[in-house]
């Protein structure tokens, strides 16, 4: 079984942030950070420093942390909104960049134009 540090670890490392850029956004050395993954009883404050810095609700492996469960109601409703939001943006970011680099080799400037246009202006 993972000790706390062993779970930190694998989660930024699966968080594609570097190293150094989380060490210096909680305000510690990298070295620090390293040592950090090697405790067996991290501590939840520091924990919960590193959720807000990687965006990542760390209750999912420790239950006993405070989750989003204490946010109201609303809160919680408005907070699903925006995750939807989010993710359908992100969903038309990814398509437009696809659109972009298969039509970088068309020759055809004005169907592009066309196309861009069209999808600035969809729902």
């Amino acid at each position: 079984m993972q000790h706390r540090g062993e779970i930190i670890e694998n989660v930024v490392r699966r968080s594609g942030i570097s190293i150094s850029v989380l060490a210096e956004k909680i305000g510690i050395s990298r070295n620090t950070l390293y040592n950090r993954f090697k405790e067996k009883n991290l501590s939840y404050d520091f924990i919960l420093t590193l959720g807000k810095v990687l965006h990542y609700n760390f209750a999912v492996h420790f239950p006993e942390m405070k989750s989003d469960r204490t946010l109201p109601d609303d809160a919680r409703t408005e907070l699903f909104q925006l995750e939807q939001k989010y993710e359908n943006l992100l969903e038309k970011y990814n398509w437009l960049l696809k659109f972009l680099l298969k039509k970088s080799q068309d020759t055809d400037q004005h169907a592009l134009r066309k196309q861009i246009k069209e999808f600035i202006n969809a729902p």
